[in-house]
């Protein structure tokens, strides 16, 4: 054998492994995927859920995706005629784990209407697919709202959280809506790509970002285009509709000058006051919209959960659940769960179209 075709031999060996090293890594990304996001429903809850308080009414609708598809939204405040909010929530969540929220605009006036997005609570799907899919899932909800006489005459506001916090940004890269007036975006990663870099040590059990690669090869196979659409082009694209970009300064899931949409603040400074940034000082990525004396209170319980995992793993079993919880009764969720007065009294003066929103 000739040193050409020695060389030719180990060139093709090295190829091969790579090739099989890539492989590899695609087959562990999609293992891991399904364990971090598979379908989320509440079995267990340290906030309040809907039968918590059965003096409001909450009515449970499907909207069809496909054939076999549809997505569960869920009617609060009907009787309220200042606004419709839609709430998009964060991932490996559901539409239940945002019933704060949802109180906190009920109080001020607004209708809400919460969703499970795809693999989420009462909503179709084996898992939540990955980072693009809040702003599909979004789309589709807003189309249907838009068609649906029974909101007729209502202002449209969109309020989003993490996962959906990107959505209510994106959302405008896949068509318009005009009838959305007013967004508010919490600590809302701007790009699912620059996301995945940043989170990707997690999102592969720590392996680091050498998975980087297959992860950003998983999500393109199964989103196409639609993982290139970023908050930024969403919000350029919603000509008439205002931002307000509200980011944890304590936030630890999506770094304020990281993956950030506030991060993307210089960047969209021609878009004048239609879009205003500002950092919700000392809270969290979990905790930005509770009391005071409901994060003081929650902060024993997340200590708890964190000595927990620290024992069993990254995440816990369904029984281990079932004892963390145990001792969660019906008063203890509500106090662990009261709405933060001046965190929504800022929502509803930027829906009001007021500029100045210090607290």
């Amino acid at each position: 054998m000739t040193a050409g075709e020695i060389v030719l031999w180990v060139a093709v060996a090295l190829i091969a492994a790579a090739g099989l090293v890539f492989v590899l890594q695609v087959l562990m990304v999609g293992i891991t995927f399904s364990l971090l996001y598979g379908r989320v429903q509440h079995t267990f809850s340290r906030r309040a859920l809907f039968s918590d308080f059965p003096e409001i009414k909450v009515r449970q609708e499907f909207v069809p995706v496909t054939r076999h598809r549809r997505l569960a939204v869920y009617h609060l405040g009907e009787e309220n005629k200042k606004g419709l909010v839609i709430v998009s929530h964060g991932i490996r969540d559901c539409a239940e784990g945002y019933f704060t929220e949802a109180r906190g605009l009920l109080e001020r006036g607004y209708r809400v209407l919460l969703y499970d997005a795809t693999g989420s609570g009462a909503s179709s799907g084996r898992s939540q697919r990955g980072l693009p899919q809040s702003a599909i899932d979004l789309h589709r909800i807003l189309s249907w709202a838009e068609k649906n006489p029974a909101f007729d005459g209502l202002p449209f506001y969109l309020y989003g959280h993490s996962w959906g916090g990107y959505a209510v940004c994106a959302v405008f890269c896949k068509g318009e809506h005009s009838r959305v007036k007013a967004v508010v975006s919490l600590s809302g990663f701007n790009d699912p790509g620059h996301m995945l870099l940043e989170s990707s040590s997690t999102l592969t059990v720590h392996f680091g970002r050498f998975m980087y690669p297959a992860l950003l090869f998983v999500q393109v196979m199964r989103f196409g285009r639609a993982m290139y659409d970023t908050a930024e082009k969403g919000i350029r694209a919603a000509k008439g509709t205002r931002f307000l970009i509200l980011h944890a300064e304590h936030d630890e899931a999506i770094k304020l000058n990281g993956a950030s949409i506030y991060a993307r603040r210089k960047a969209l400074e021609d878009a004048g006051d239609r879009v205003t940034f500002k950092v919700i000082e000392g809270k969290g990525h979990l905790n930005a919209w509770f009391s005071p004396a409901a994060c003081e209170k929650d902060e024993i319980y997340e200590a708890r959960y964190r000595q927990m995992l620290g024992r069993f793993g990254f995440q816990l079993s369904k029984a281990q659940e079932k004892i963390f919880y145990a001792p969660i009764d019906r008063a203890e969720r509500i106090a662990l769960s009261e709405p933060d007065p001046d965190f929504f009294g800022r929502i509803d003066a930027f829906y009001g179209g007021e500029h100045d929103l210090e607290t």
